[in-house]
């Protein structure tokens, strides 16, 4: 890695990477061990990140929504978010939603049964139709049922209107496991123009397994879906953990006894959080470079 080329230095990258490894190879050999802090993510300074010189770019928008209990409530509002983003921002390439954004987030396995479909299914057949009508990607975050099982997934369409990425939760938190989810040891990676990325889903982000492969593969751009009461934080450990962009599409409001902070951001390699909004319901774009 070169630190002309729009990443973190090769020493501090190095000492990351190295770091994450031992984590990881200490972590218990579990389906969902879980990442440690080391100290060069914690160190809370800023770390210098020089754009890179280049034309490689990726305009995303970036979705705080707040969700009805009514999946038909949810998928009109996902289609008029699109419909405004690409009326306003018609050069808008990739735009991404919050975790199991087809309902609400932490529910019983009986109202998960209810929301959740195959991939593809009516939802995915829909919002291919509007990929294809804007010619735009997007990702959202669905209850999918695969026979008697149910997943938390992540989904990717293209502009062509094609299903090019379906990720399914690896780490599940107490509110994944009590609604009936299953995890899976997987990892996504799709392709947009020039840049990879690589899909994860909230809790994700501490999965020593998933974290190694994406570190393995370079991506560019960490593709995340969360359902998160977190606030704004100094910079962002996951994207210095991974030398990549972060997308951080949330949810936001209140679901029964649960709070979404509506927080979304996009961060770059060093962790700097480059733009955010908190606490509404709103979108944002931003152009991404490598």
């Amino acid at each position: 890695m070169k630190s002309t080329d729009g990443k973190i230095n090769r020493f501090q990258y190095l000492i990351a990477v190295l770091s994450v490894l031992i984590a990881g190879l200490l972590a218990p050999r579990c389906e969902d061990d879980y990442l440690t802090i080391n100290a060069f993510e914690a160190e809370g300074v800023n770390i210098g990140y020089e754009l890179a010189d280049t034309t490689s770019t990726l305009r995303v928008a970036v979705v705080a929504m707040t969700c009805s209990e009514q999946k038909g409530k949810n998928l009109t509002k996902i289609k008029s978010f699109i419909d405004e983003i690409m009326q306003t921002y018609p050069h808008t390439e990739l735009i991404c939603f919050g975790e199991t954004i087809t309902g609400w987030y932490a529910e019983k396995p009986e109202y998960i049964s209810a929301i959740a479909e195959p991939i593809p299914g009516a939802v995915t057949d829909s919002l291919v139709l509007l990929a294809d009508r804007h010619d735009v990607h997007i990702s959202f975050g669905m209850a999918e049922q695969e026979g008697n099982r149910f997943y938390n997934s992540l989904v990717v369409i293209n502009p062509e209107g094609e299903i090019i990425g379906v990720h399914r939760k690896n780490t599940l938190t107490s509110e994944d496991e009590a609604a009936g989810y299953s995890p899976v040891k997987n990892a996504q990676i799709v392709s947009i123009k020039d840049f990879n990325l690589g899909l994860m889903i909230c809790a994700d982000v501490n999965g020593a397994w998933l974290t190694r492969q994406y570190i393995d593969a370079g991506i560019d751009i960490i593709l995340s879906a969360f359902a998160s009461p977190i606030g704004l934080p100094n910079f962002n450990i996951i994207s210095r953990r991974l030398n990549a962009w972060q997308i951080f599409p949330n949810r936001n409001g209140k679901e029964g006894d649960s709070e979404y902070s509506g927080l979304i951001y996009v961060s770059d390699p060093a962790g700097n959080i480059c733009k955010h909004r908190i606490n509404e319901e709103t979108y944002f774009t931003y152009t991404i470079a490598k």
